[in-house]
């Protein structure tokens, strides 16, 4: 009787801990928009409606190459550039600048503001496993991160994003003059904080002072597919 709990017990806790990974699984939708983009404003207003979304972690990463049109995005950093541009090269893409453009879970891209391509590519994410357990706990202005490897996982890169929720501009002059934008998730950090082996329990802690909110990315090396995600408001 007492191994029949022991292996009830064994069988509940393993059921809760594959329902609770299930659970959690999120997609990570990076958009790369710029204020000076005639064309991004409808891919901005989509990142707008899916951030609502349990399942997403919707980012906007604004590059710098529109900015010779006459309006000068200062939401803007070159890194992002850098990072669309790698990530198009990754992924054998026939651009490699273009906005918008948005890449999910390092894996799928669309170019223009493809509304129903992108809800596919999304809703299929969201229905596929995580490759890892990732965990974030906040104590104060720093953030502890526990990441457990599961079926599938590899190697990989450890991401500290910060982004601001809510960000308005008034555009006066480009593409865009004389329009008023709101834009969601604008991230203003992206640090690459470590590296894991993709077999063992990592345990580290990350400083995250300051009101913007947190996100944490567990991506493949090379800028392949996302393994895990996690943020915290």
């Amino acid at each position: 009787m007492r191994q029949f709990f022991k292996s009830l017990l064994f069988f509940a806790a393993s059921a809760m801990m594959s329902l609770s990974a299930q659970a959690q699984s999120m997609v990570v939708v990076e958009l790369y928009t710029s204020q000076g983009c005639s064309s991004c404003p409808p891919a901005d207003d989509f990142l707008t409606e899916v951030a609502s979304r349990d399942d997403v972690i919707a980012l906007g990463l604004h590059v710098d190459y529109w900015d010779y049109l006459g309006w000068q995005d200062d939401l803007a950093q070159n890194a992002f550039t850098k990072r669309q541009a790698e990530f198009n090269t990754t992924m054998k893409s026939r651009y490699r600048l273009v906005t918008p453009q948005m890449i999910f879970n390092g894996r799928d891209y669309v170019a223009g503001p493809k509304r129903q391509k992108a809800l596919k590519y999304i809703n299929q994410l969201a229905g596929e496993p995580e490759k890892a357990d990732l965990q974030l706990t906040r104590q104060g202005e720093t953030v502890e991160i526990v990441i457990r490897p599961l079926k599938g996982a590899a190697p990989g890169d450890i991401h500290v994003v910060r982004y601001t929720p809510e960000v308005a501009r008034d555009i006066r002059r480009g593409e865009n003059a004389g329009r008023k934008i709101t834009y969601t998730n604008t991230v203003t950090q992206w640090e690459t904080v470590a590296s894991w082996d993709g077999t063992s329990e990592l345990r580290m802690t990350h400083p995250v002072s300051g009101d913007d909110h947190v996100a944490v990315i567990l991506q493949t090396q090379n800028l392949g597919p996302i393994q895990a995600a996690r943020k915290l408001d």
